[in-house]
């Protein structure tokens, strides 16, 4: 992706955040929370493409699917003030129709369209696509990444809440990614995203959720008890083993 295509992006998605500002304050919060997520996530996509070695057209492009991987985000706080996907949309697929109708598909080329659209399209599914063109697997577990990452921050965990269920924590013991349509329990969603963990493509990723602290904030925030106990040593372990294959 050339620079003057990023920076029209940019402009873009400027304009485009800008017209849904007119909501009332709940929508307000929420768009604005969705534009500074986006704004980060698309410095993190660059970031790791810069631990990965990507030449400059990669980087830029890598730098363009963070910017544009939550673009459905905005219309789903207006016309539905959740971002409940279940609840609402898939905001994935409603952002590439977001970029579709604002004309994207022409104003990149057309390799780099596929790209954008495929990683916006299953950024947010529990899995990819199988049998795909390696190049955009790739992205998408670029942003699948630093998304992740930048929720740990958006989402900072709530005091105990009564424990986890046993099922859920049984799951992750057993290194299973889990969903938060299986939440039960108050705690669960904790370990949902602890379980993010299991899904995490890239050295850089491992090291920054290490470094800000993001495991160890999830894991003090469940009460203690044998099931706890066990899911720290599984979390630990995990973490353990990925840092030193870095």
């Amino acid at each position: 992706m050339d620079t003057a295509v990023l920076e029209n992006l940019y402009r873009w998605f400027a304009s485009y955040t800008r017209s849904f500002a007119g909501g009332d304050a709940v929508v307000r919060a929420m768009v604005l929370q969705k534009e500074e997520h986006s704004l980060i996530v698309a410095r993190h996509n660059r970031d790791l493409a810069a631990s990965l070695g990507l030449d400059a057209a990669a980087s830029r492009l890598a730098e363009a699917v963070g910017l544009c991987h939550d673009v459905g985000r905005f219309r789903q706080a207006t016309e539905y003030r959740t971002f409940r996907d279940r609840d609402s949309v898939d905001h994935g697929r409603l952002g590439v129709e977001e970029m579709l109708a604002a004309g994207l598909d022409t104003a990149v080329t057309a390799g780099d369209w596929e790209v954008l659209a495929f990683a916006v399209r299953w950024h947010n599914a529990m899995a990819l696509p199988k049998e795909v063109d390696p190049r955009l697997v790739f992205h998408a577990n670029m942003i699948r990444d630093t998304d992740k990452l930048d929720i740990c921050r958006v989402l900072p965990p709530a005091p105990p809440a009564g424990g986890c269920s046993p099922q859920m924590a049984a799951d992750f013991i057993a290194g299973r990614l889990l969903s938060y349509d299986d939440i039960r329990k108050a705690d669960d969603r904790k370990l949902v995203m602890l379980s993010w963990l299991f899904d995490i493509n890239f050295p850089w990723t491992v090291r920054e959720i290490a470094a800000r602290g993001y495991v160890e904030r999830l894991l003090a925030s469940l009460p203690p008890s044998p099931a706890m106990t066990a899911i720290r040593a599984k979390t630990e372990r995990f973490l353990a083993e990925k840092l030193t294959e870095i």
